[in-house]
């Protein structure tokens, strides 16, 4: 059962189980309560939800709103539902009548994968494979195979 909980400096209420009256505020020669007070608790001093339209408790336009809401929302797609696909008399028939055509769509080969560049150890692996000398932008070229760094690897009578 929930109770009234009373800020501090403010007076004991009348009896252990009394409720503000609708419309009731402090008077204003009592202090303010601190800033996030919970006015109201359960048996156990954790805070809960007053009554609504009660001092503290939830407003009874908020109340009103977290009802009203859910239950025109539930209203409208009950009697007029999104994903019907039939067309019904009553039902005014909206945008183009004619048939909307796509152009057709153009199936190409898939491309083919990309082969990866090979990757060579040595100059005597490039010469094995036949692809001496390479020439920087070549697959399979790398600086570490250009000692003199001029764009071309592994070539003949050098490494």
């Amino acid at each position: 059962m929930r109770h009234f909980n009373t800020p501090p400096q403010w007076p004991d209420p009348p009896t252990p189980d009394w409720r503000p009256p609708r419309r009731w505020q402090p008077p204003s020669s009592w202090p303010a309560a601190p800033d996030r007070w919970v006015f109201w608790v359960d048996e156990h001093g954790r805070g809960v939800r007053g009554p609504i339209g009660r001092y503290g408790g939830a407003r009874r336009v908020t109340t009103l709103i977290m009802v009203v809401v859910p239950l025109a929302l539930m209203a409208l797609v009950l009697l007029n539902p999104f994903s019907s696909n039939e067309s019904s008399g009553s039902a005014p028939i909206l945008g183009p009548t004619a048939p909307v055509t796509h152009p057709p769509v153009e199936r190409t080969a898939k491309p083919a994968r990309a082969q990866r560049a090979p990757i060579y150890r040595s100059c005597a692996e490039v010469r094995a494979a036949g692809k001496a000398p390479l020439r920087r932008g070549e697959p399979g070229y790398s600086r570490a195979l250009d000692p003199d760094g001029d764009g071309v690897a592994c070539e003949r009578g050098k490494s």
